[in-house]
């Protein structure tokens, strides 16, 4: 049985392999950054002390990750807060931010046909076949 990260980075899912999306992740990473500071100061009024550098409880990597699957209609929100371990209004936060970045680095999202996935198996069903037999194979 697949992991829930393994299985949410398949390219059936977010619609670009493995390597490409390791590659915008890394690439928008200082973007990311530089937008949770900009946020942090309209809300606070004052820059991000160093006691406190994250805005979220999720990582770069799996906000990113939550952006995408959202765009492409492949998950549902309270699924997806479920599977990461995040309240829905926490992932909810971290979409448009994660909506200017696949802009800003010109990402095609195509929505995936049918409504979003609400269960493991609708998951499951949606992936690879050759990356799902690759994962049961000792």
């Amino acid at each position: 049985m697949k992991s829930s990260a393994t299985m949410l980075t398949d390219p059936a899912l977010t619609g670009m392999p493995r390597p490409a999306f390791e590659h915008l992740v890394t690439a928008s990473e200082p973007y990311w950054d530089a937008l949770a500071e900009a946020a942090f100061q309209r809300r606070f009024h004052r820059p991000r002390s160093y006691l406190h550098p994250q805005s979220s409880s999720l990582d770069h990597y799996h906000r990113l990750l939550a952006a995408l699957l959202r765009r492409r209609r492949a998950i549902t929100s309270t699924f997806l807060a479920q599977l990461l371990g995040v309240g829905r209004t926490n992932l909810s936060n971290q979409f448009q931010d994660g909506h200017r970045l696949l802009d800003l680095h010109r990402v095609v999202v195509t929505p995936l046909p049918g409504p979003p996935a609400r269960t493991v198996e609708q998951i499951r069903a949606r992936l690879t076949p050759d990356e799902d037999h690759r994962a049961d194979q000792p």
